[in-house]
């Protein structure tokens, strides 16, 4: 009888730890996925539990690392580095905790102390093309266009049917005035996925530039079509009919920015600079005034020459 009591005992007592192992990275599974899927509030309890009460270096370091993705999800990017960073102390070759930092730096405008971090991980791990693609946003950020592209190279060749490295190839080549081979990149990720907005709008800005404002126009509306929502690109519309000096219609495409996002000072600026184009006085020194109080300095100067 007291072998069997204390057989039952080990039994029990060893499924208390299979279940907590379970329990521990089931949490994990259920957290990432809910990132995943930018359920970023709701992955926070989970994970704040098992923060609380994790011993193992390797797991917490997990956790943090899926923490700070959804801090960083609601722009809680003071917690997230914070989280980051810990993930990084208690596993210095979390090579996803040093490209997520660096990615969050990046979000702070930060682009020489995200280079490092994307440096780090790819010191590394040599085959870790997230860092290698976030490395190219950072030299594209520091006019360091010819490591960008030698980056951004790498991780097209690897991944030939991923959109992303494409549109930054796309940028860099515009950047460095090589339109061809911009327009080119545009066209293959448009032909990979017709919804990718991102590809219309640089498209967009391409054809702007050469002066091809219809064709511009069409690439933004079908983005528009796909993200209608988007302030940026009716932003982005309105400044091409600026360009084309179609001001009217430019300034209806800053009434939908505005109407999307009036946090803004450039949209409030453009606006009043179109409307000023129309002689309309009074609504350009409104919209300089709104501008200014959203910090534009700009639109400061022009208030004080123009709206005596």
């Amino acid at each position: 009888m007291n072998k069997f009591f204390w057989l039952l005992v080990i039994l029990v007592v060893s499924n208390v730890h299979w279940v907590g192992a379970q329990s521990s990275s089931d949490i994990l599974k259920a957290a990432n996925n809910k990132v995943l899927f930018k359920n970023f509030k709701e992955a926070l309890p989970g994970l704040n539990k098992l923060i609380a009460a994790e011993k193992n270096s390797e797991t917490l370091s997990r956790a943090f690392f899926i923490r700070g993705k959804a801090h960083a999800g609601l722009k809680l990017l003071k917690d997230a580095l914070s989280d980051f960073d810990n993930a990084i102390q208690l596993m210095p070759d979390n090579v996803e905790a040093l490209n997520h930092k660096g990615m969050a730096l990046m979000q702070q405008e930060k682009p020489e102390e995200a280079l490092k971090l994307f440096n780090s991980a790819i010191e590394k791990n040599m085959t870790y093309a997230d860092a290698y693609t976030n490395r190219s946003k950072a030299l594209l950020k520091l006019n360091r266009l010819e490591e960008a592209l030698e980056d951004i190279k790498k991780v097209v060749k690897a991944s030939p049917n991923q959109v992303e490295p494409l549109l930054i190839s796309a940028s860099v080549k515009k950047a460095m005035m090589d339109v061809n081979g911009a327009l080119q990149d545009c066209n293959k990720a448009i032909d990979m996925d017709e919804n990718e907005t991102e590809a219309y709008r640089i498209r967009a800005e391409i054809r702007q530039a050469l002066g091809q404002f219809g064709a511009a126009v069409l690439d933004l509306n079908l983005a528009i079509e796909i993200d209608d929502s988007n302030e940026l690109l009716y932003f982005q519309l309105a400044n091409t009919y600026f360009s084309a000096s179609d001001f009217k219609s430019a300034i209806k495409f800053y009434n939908k920015a505005i109407l999307f996002n009036s946090k803004e000072a450039p949209f409030f600026l453009q606006r009043a600079l179109a409307k000023q184009k129309m002689n309309d006085k009074s609504g350009s020194c409104t919209d300089f005034s709104q501008a200014e109080k959203l910090g534009s300095l700009q639109a400061a100067l022009l208030k004080k020459q123009f709206c005596k």
